[in-house]
């Protein structure tokens, strides 16, 4: 049975429109159909009630920071209202599956419940990314079965580094910058939810990495409980 996606899409330094069609077309081949959503709010007017899954490939925050552009702060400024808390809460509550990509652990800074839900976050002055260029990629093949048989690779990608960990995960890839191992990939319950998110994923060049379009269709496939614990 084809599974329905929102894939929650925008903000800012990234090509949001091309990765996101990309992330659509990879998905779709998993038999995971995506809708492309660009207004937030709507998530408070019961639009997740249809979906199976939500994944989010953006960077939306409440950008107060003092550093960021009056053009960033249009472009990407959200404040996650109580409805739309509401309606992600009542989404996981039933069981159904979130996929956070990339910049994920930058967004929804003002809502507190959202760091646990993922299980990391970006602080800002702590947390930063290497320069977008071609890193190794650890994976702990024999882990899970998101990884299952997926050896070391290399992408041409931005690696975030120094993420804040709500509580204990266990990575299931890492990549070395600076003489450090960062987490890139884990995988979590979240009540009845199950949670997976990702750190790659900045531009294009990442998203026809043959490894990466792999594993994003096996974080989505386990779930949506349809990636048994043994089973690529």
């Amino acid at each position: 049975m084809v599974k329905r996606n929102l894939i929650l899409s925008g903000g800012v330094a990234h090509d949001y429109p091309r990765t996101s069609a990309m992330l659509a077309e990879i998905l779709e081949q998993a038999d995971i159909r995506s809708e492309i959503c660009e207004d937030f709010q709507r998530i408070g007017e019961g639009l997740l009630a249809d979906f199976d899954l939500v994944t989010l490939n953006c960077a939306r925050w409440t950008c107060r920071q003092p550093q960021i552009s009056p053009a960033w702060r249009q472009q990407a400024g959200f404040e996650v209202s109580a409805e739309v808390q509401r309606s992600f809460a009542q989404f996981l509550a039933a069981g159904k599956g979130l996929l956070a990509l990339h910049a994920a652990t930058l967004c929804f800074n003002d809502w507190p419940a959202y760091s646990h839900i993922l299980g990391a976050w970006w602080e800002w002055g702590y947390s930063g990314h290497a320069p977008l260029q071609e890193h190794l990629i650890q994976v702990r093949t024999d882990a899970h079965p998101v990884v299952m048989g997926i050896g070391d690779f290399a992408i041409h990608d931005e690696l975030y580094t120094h993420p804040r960990i709500a509580d204990t995960l266990t990575p299931l890839a890492t990549g070395e910058w600076a003489g450090e191992h960062h987490p890139v990939l884990w995988v979590r319950d979240y009540g009845t939810a199950r949670i997976c998110y990702c750190g790659l994923g900045h531009g294009v060049e990442a998203f026809a990495n043959p490894s990466y379009r792999l594993l994003l269709q096996r974080g989505a496939r386990w779930v949506l409980r349809e990636l048994e614990e043994r089973s690529p």
